[in-house]
């Protein structure tokens, strides 16, 4: 292997043109974050005025070059496109410079002509521009082409161009701040910027061997995203021409991240992939890369026999896991995993960890199975919401039973993981469910959306079991959520409520909550004189207007001739002639049966 490495300023970058190829990510420095920090640290070893400057060293680049002589960038190309964005900035500010005397305005033009090389060459026999930077990915259209050409960019921005137009104005901006305060700080920082700012070129004589040095200074994966290592530790696995399937491959997936609103945390993909159907235990984002070019990351993945095919299964990953979250973020029951909406409103919207154990299923496994297993997910995951589980804690255990479930092929290998496995921890849940339940609160489960979807799903429970019509997600979200003791609550008789905290407490206990239709409890604002019974009477008479069942059932137990309802109501529910700290506590007891049927083991 030869590798050649030079030290070179940026002004040396006129002898060289370069090519970041389709297969290399979008830029993705933002102005406010990299672009920023990226001039920071060169005005920090800038010294306006003094004679001699210490030079600056931004890292390194990795180019192989092309039959054309270009060079084809393997590593390096945020800090090159951010250069060369930077030179750009550069050559307007100067062009506006006036009013200079005569010894700045020397130096302003011969500034000038140094950019001009940086930024292309003139070809006489073609009669063209060539730059010196190309940027051939797609998204990328051309507009650095423009740019650099000081041609206007009418097309539409893709996040790319938004990002190197952000860039350009970060740079822009600053250099208009240098100017203002003096100009010839400023023709000081832009000679700073091309004669003492250097980088150190590697030229390894092929792909394959820049690839391999690509990897090998990355091996940590410091200050890179392992989306992107293993995206070039693909293309060194691979011959030349997989490199267009490889790169179209990658590009789909990377799509179907973005359709979930996943496109920027590439990674929490990619680690609970790994998790899902090839680590053993939990692995963090920073063990990523190494992992994977370890040799049990090389024995599991298989990556270097065949890239392509491990390209492809990413690819079908990412689309079934934009499937998952869509069905996690939804607010109304997805229409093939409703229970997966169940678990976005049990363990919150941003909830990522059932996706791990999700994710273990084989790709051509049965929806029926992914349904139950998501089924059974719901239950676990309603209880250590009520039981505020931290998510590190079974997080453990999820990844073991990933080992698990990816060798489940049918219906039947489902249930007995279920039943051998599953039900010890749901078990376990639930008997602290069991002792901690009495004195659950609002408090204990908000945001209130899931409340809302608690009392829903028990809603939804005696509907389904007395063969009345029932109704979606939404609709239990646009109730209103009623505290029975309200809130507000004045003359509060002692006898009830000794201390101040006895009557907050039983306010907010999960016992005096329901739902209710606004127009109804609108009309109960001004209940809160709760001094003797009648506030009670007045919210009883008016919950019978309630189509809500669990309300309703308040004040009347029984619904006209409905034999199945009355029925399995005077046995589940109870009406309550009034309203304090006790009743509170037996609704509690009926809601807690109601949650025991509702989340259990289904196998």
């Amino acid at each position: 292997m030869e590798i050649k490495a030079d030290v070179i300023s940026i002004e040396k970058l006129k002898d060289y043109f370069f090519v970041v190829p389709d297969y290399q990510r979008e830029y993705v420095w933002t102005g406010d974050v990299h672009v920023a920090r990226f001039l920071q640290d060169i005005s920090d070893e800038f010294s306006p005025t003094a004679r001699k400057q210490s030079n600056y060293f931004i890292g390194s680049t990795i180019v192989v070059k092309r039959e054309d002589g270009a060079y084809d960038v393997v590593d390096g190309q945020q800090r090159l496109t951010t250069i060369v964005i930077s030179i750009c900035a550069i050559r307007d500010v100067l062009k506006n410079m006036a009013d200079l005397d005569e010894e700045l305005e020397t130096v302003k033009e011969e500034l000038r002509k140094v950019v001009k090389e940086l930024l292309y060459k003139y070809d006489i026999a073609t009669k063209k521009h060539t730059p010196r930077l190309a940027l051939q990915y797609e998204e990328s259209k051309d507009y650095l082409v423009k740019l650099i050409s000081e041609k206007p960019f009418t097309d539409k921005a893709t996040p790319s161009i938004k990002k190197m137009m952000e860039a350009y104005t970060t740079v822009h901006d600053y250099l208009i701040e240098q100017k203002n305060t003096d100009p010839e700080i400023l023709l000081n920082f832009v000679s700073y910027f091309l004669a003492n700012v250097e980088m150190v070129l590697i030229r390894p004589d092929d792909l394959g061997s820049a690839l391999k040095i690509f990897e090998t200074i990355n091996e940590r994966g410091v200050g890179l995203n392992a989306m992107d290592l293993l995206k070039n530790l693909l293309f060194s696995h691979a011959k030349a021409d997989e490199f267009e399937v490889i790169k179209n491959t990658w590009r789909e997936m990377l799509k179907n991240l973005d359709e979930s609103k996943e496109g920027d945390k590439p990674l929490r993909f990619l680690r609970y992939f790994l998790i899902a159907r090839y680590h053993s235990r939990v692995i963090r984002e920073d063990e990523i890369y190494k992992w994977m070019i370890s040799p049990e990351g090389k024995e599991k993945i298989k990556y270097q026999a065949n890239p392509i095919a491990f390209a492809k299964e990413l690819k079908a990953a990412a689309a079934t896991y934009a499937k998952f979250i869509k069905a996690t973020n939804s607010w109304d029951a997805d229409p093939e995993y409703p229970s997966i909406t169940g678990i976005g409103y049990l363990s919150k919207k941003t909830s990522r960890q059932h996706l791990v154990l999700l994710m273990a299923l084989p790709d051509n496994i049965q929806a029926d199975v992914t349904r139950l297993l998501a089924k059974n997910i719901e239950s676990l995951v309603f209880y250590y919401a009520i039981n505020r589980t931290l998510t590190k804690s079974y997080e453990a255990l999820f990844a073991n039973w990933a080992n698990k479930i990816r060798m489940v092929r049918t219906m039947d290998d489902l249930k007995i993981f279920l039943n051998a496995e599953f039900n010890k921890e749901l078990f376990e849940q639930q008997e602290k469910f069991d002792g901690q339940f009495a004195n659950k609160a609002q408090g204990d489960l908000n945001p209130q959306y899931r409340i809302k979807y608690i009392l829903g799903k028990a809603e939804e429970y005696i509907r389904q079991k007395v063969n009345f019509p029932t109704a979606n997600f939404n609709f239990y979200q646009s109730q209103q959520l009623e505290h029975i003791l309200p809130q507000t609550g004045i003359n509060v008789p002692a006898t009830d409520y000794p201390q101040p905290y006895d009557y907050s407490n039983a306010v907010y206990k999960l016992g005096n909550l329901t739902l209710l239709e606004a127009p109804i409890n609108q009309s109960l604002n001004y209940s809160n004189d709760i001094s003797s019974n009648e506030w009670f009477d007045v919210k009883r008479a008016a919950y019978l207007n309630s189509n809500i069942l669990l309300t309703r059932t308040f004040s009347e137990i029984q619904i006209g001739e409905q034999t199945k309802f009355n029925g399995f109501a005077t046995e589940t529910l109870r009406s309550f002639g009034n309203w304090n700290a006790v009743t509170i506590s037996a609704r509690q007891e009926i809601l807690k049966r109601l949650i025991k049927d509702i989340w259990k083991l289904y196998a």
